[in-house]
């Protein structure tokens, strides 16, 4: 990660955020950056249990917020630095909370459990999968077995600045973790998308398509050289693949070469601004077996993300 002076990170207690949080203050710390925790009660719970407990207990909201504070103590005095780090708990819809608290910190990198208590299997769970769609930020979704450094790490270039943005934070993590560094592009070769038109005896020579290959390799080193000594020093694994789904190809490729995280920008070269989330982003989080970090374009902004709270929300911090 680069510049990172705030980190927050959304908890709720299960082992997939632990992992979250282990990850948020390992990499605050590298950083010398602040790390805030949330815990999001959502309103319709809240509202239920309310009217469930309003002949027995008046201020249910106040009870939900300190049962919430009680167990952040126990959930943060399993996890190593955690002691130190600010819990705010608030009442809200859970997505619009998160992405609240991150605003309000200023967050240069937002980080969430993968799945949430009751999700389970590859991909992200919605709450997730909103974060990354909507937060301003940078997002890193954290499978819950991920509590230690990244081994492997594979960078999704697409040659779009936004690309080149994630290939800058997938070096950076890749040198403070000892971590092996892969610069996947996946591509569909013209011939192939010209559905009206058959191949010409040129494209189907396997001589041309050699060179369409080095030629994209060159590119794609050159692409990776500007960053300079630390991509040198790294030796990144460069490597094309020829895919028809871009989404299968960028999965496949990194559960073959165990990657344990997977960093790609969240908008590619059409740069559409009606577009929240690039269609390879979208399905990479949907299917991914290993962590993801989501780098948005720069200047990204989403009106959810910028929306203030509703009226009815509830806050208190818990140190």
């Amino acid at each position: 990660m680069q510049s990172l002076e705030s980190v927050v990170v959304g908890v709720e207690f299960s082992p997939g955020s632990a992992g979250a949080l282990r990850q948020a203050i390992r990499i605050a710390t590298w950083n010398r950056a602040a790390v805030h925790a949330v815990h999001v009660i959502d309103t319709l719970v809240a509202e239920e249990l309310g009217e469930a407990l309003a002949a027995f207990q008046p201020n249910a909201r106040e009870g939900l917020i300190a049962d919430a504070t009680r167990a952040w103590g126990v959930f943060a005095s399993a996890i190593e630095g955690a002691a130190g780090v600010s819990m705010d708990v608030r009442i809200d819809h859970r997505v619009r909370g998160i992405l609240a608290a991150a605003r309000e910190a200023r967050a240069d990198l937002l980080v969430v459990g993968a799945c949430g208590a009751r999700e389970e299997g590859a991909g992200v769970g919605q709450v997730a999968l909103s974060c990354a769609r909507h937060a301003m930020s940078r997002v890193l979704l954290v499978r819950e077995t991920q509590g230690e450094p990244f081994k492997t790490i594979v960078a999704c270039v697409d040659f779009s600045p936004t690309s080149r943005s994630a290939l800058s934070q997938a070096a950076r993590v890749a040198t403070q973790d000892g971590a092996a560094l892969h610069v996947l592009h996946v591509y569909e070769a013209p011939w192939h998308q010209l559905h009206y038109r058959a191949p010409t005896p040129e494209a189907a020579d396997p001589r041309f398509q050699k060179q369409y290959r080095d030629g994209l390799e060159r590119r794609l080193r050159e692409f990776a050289g500007g960053l300079g000594r630390e991509i040198e020093y790294l030796a990144p694994t460069f490597a094309l693949l020829e895919w028809r789904g871009h989404r299968s190809g960028i999965v496949e490729y990194a559960g073959k070469n165990g990657a344990d995280l997977i960093v790609l920008g969240t908008r590619g070269r059409t740069n559409l601004r009606d577009v929240v989330m690039g269609s390879t982003a979208e399905k990479v989080l949907r299917e991914s077996a290993c962590s993801v970090l989501a780098v948005k374009p720069e200047g990204f902004e989403h009106p959810l993300a910028v929306a203030e709270p509703s009226h009815g929300g509830q806050r208190r911090t818990a140190f």
